[in-house]
């Protein structure tokens, strides 16, 4: 078996389960659109578009009073002669005639647009952190399979020392040097064992996946060029949380409309029909004693009540409607400030990432050369112990180095892809 094999050995070894096959690893586009499918987030961004749609559906509506049903009786007061007695039913209805339901139907309109920008707004960082446990994730990988060599190489130069001391060609003290390495690899490798374990949990969990076991993850690096920086500048306002911000406030100056229009008062109109006996008793009229009459009629009344705005006028609500606006005006000036440092430090990240990833091109080669040729040296036995330690070292340090520049460059991508989705 050659010496490259021995990593894929021992992470099947580990990873793979004898039962059944594992399943292909993911791919960054395939856990991005689980995400999107399962993940909590998706549903609370949901949630508020359908409530705002919600809102939007009533608030335009500009019949938004109940009508009134009124209904009187009325007899003359005990003592009297009279049989007098009335009684009647009405309606009345206040009718808003200053426009105001047009301008709070747009401002809900406006508010629904909100409501999807935030929606997108969630689902492009939802994105981006799923780009982010992935990268982690194939990160945690690398180093499990970067230990698994190293521990079989310590474990390989071990047995060389110990059969070097037993020929008299070495001393307990290489011996002892080599245990120790090996133990050090073999903490490293548990470490890296529990951080993969750590970042499958979190990425199933932005996958909406209750069992995070088995996950793997497909390692690419893209290594594209980044961007010019002219492209910052359209960036900024093409971002959902800019866009999200704007159409706040053109709802709220339309509820601002809404509350200057609210200044006209509604009309009342109320309509009552009547039934009323009239009664005439005996001895009403001196020169005719013995008159008397009794009758009954309908009669219909119409009521206009028109309210006079000369005191209220809708003050509180102009004033906090106006101050609402005043405030999210400023509020968008300093997204708009904040989402540009964002969009340019992540700009400036993610060239200077792709800098470091173009010095280590090369790293991978010369590491799996370095590596085959220390186990062919020591099988053998053409290299010092103490130089063989030194080179060691400098492998798993050169390494780290370029596994360190892997994560950088994807966690790099994974901000610009979220402020710069295609």
């Amino acid at each position: 078996m050659k010496a490259s094999a021995w990593p894929v050995v021992a992470i099947a070894a580990a990873l793979a389960s004898p039962a059944r096959a594992q399943p292909a690893p993911l791919t960054l586009q395939q856990a991005q659109a689980e995400a999107r499918a399962h993940a909590p987030e998706r549903a609370v961004a949901d949630a508020a578009v359908a409530a705002a749609r919600d809102r939007a559906a009533v608030a335009g509506r500009w019949l938004t009073h109940d009508p009134v049903a009124t209904g009187r009786f009325r007899r003359p007061a005990p003592g009297t002669d009279l049989d007098d007695r009335a009684w009647s039913v009405g309606l009345e209805w206040t009718l808003e005639l200053s426009g105001a339901w047009r301008a709070r139907g747009q401002a809900a309109q406006a508010a629904v647009t909100a409501a999807d920008d935030d929606r997108a707004s969630a689902l492009l960082a939802l994105d981006g952190e799923v780009a982010r446990a992935v990268a982690e994730l194939a990160g945690a990988q690398r180093q499990v399979a970067r230990t698994a060599r190293m521990i079989e190489l310590r474990e390989l130069a071990a047995r060389a020392a110990e059969r070097t001391r037993a020929t008299g060609g070495g001393t307990q003290l290489d011996v002892d040097a080599a245990t120790l390495d090996v133990r050090a690899a073999a903490i490293d490798g548990a470490n890296a064992r529990a951080e993969l374990d750590a970042a499958r949990v979190r990425l199933a969990r932005l996958l909406g996946r209750p069992d995070a076991a088995g996950l793997e993850v497909a390692d690419d690096v893209d290594r594209s060029p980044a961007p010019p920086p002219a492209v910052i500048d359209p960036l900024v306002e093409r971002d959902p949380r800019v866009q999200a911000a704007a159409a706040q406030l053109d709802a709220a100056r339309l509820a601002a409309d809404a509350e200057r229009r609210a200044v006209v008062p509604g009309v009342t109109v109320g309509v009552e029909l009547e039934r009323a006996r009239h009664d005439i008793p005996i001895g009403t009229f001196a020169t005719s004693p013995g008159l008397t009459g009794a009758w009954s009629e309908w009669e219909l009344g119409v009521q206009l009540s028109v309210p006079l705005p000369l005191v209220e006028r809708n003050r509180a609500a102009r004033v906090a409607a106006a101050a609402e606006v005043r405030s999210l005006q400023a509020q968008l000036a300093e997204l708009r400030m904040d989402v540009r440092a964002e969009i340019a430090t992540a700009h400036a990240r993610l060239s200077a990432a792709i800098s470091a990833m173009d010095a280590a091109a090369d790293i991978p080669p010369i590491l799996d050369r370095e590596v085959q040729l220390l186990d062919k040296a020591l099988r053998a036995g053409g290299i010092e112990f103490a130089a063989w330690t030194q080179q060691a070292h400098r492998l798993v340090e050169a390494g780290r180095s370029y596994d360190d520049a892997v994560l950088a460059l994807q966690r790099a991508r994974a901000t610009w892809a979220r402020l710069a989705p295609r």
